[in-house]
């Protein structure tokens, strides 16, 4: 997967993102749980989706966590569709 070792790596990366940005514990989030659980707002989702991009050096749609809400099924969509 392209920028991270393993699917593990990926969602930890997530995970510390969207931590940072709306100032949470890591242990506070349910990688299976909605992003919108987390009041994340369409700002700070585009800021990470760009974010996401960099580190992966590929091109993703604005709207990547509407289509795919958790953390978990973020990485399996990007886990499938990314070069290796």
């Amino acid at each position: 997967m392209a920028g991270f070792k393993n699917q593990a790596a990926l969602r930890g990366w997530m995970i510390d993102r969207l931590c940072s940005a709306l100032n949470i514990e890591p242990t506070d989030v349910d990688p299976d749980e909605p992003f919108s659980r987390y009041a994340l707002d369409s700002v700070d989702a585009v800021t990470l989706v760009m974010e996401l991009e960099e580190a992966l050096g590929i091109e993703l749609p604005p709207t990547l966590l509407w289509d795919y809400p958790t953390v978990n099924r973020c990485v399996a969509f990007l886990s499938v569709n990314l070069p290796q």
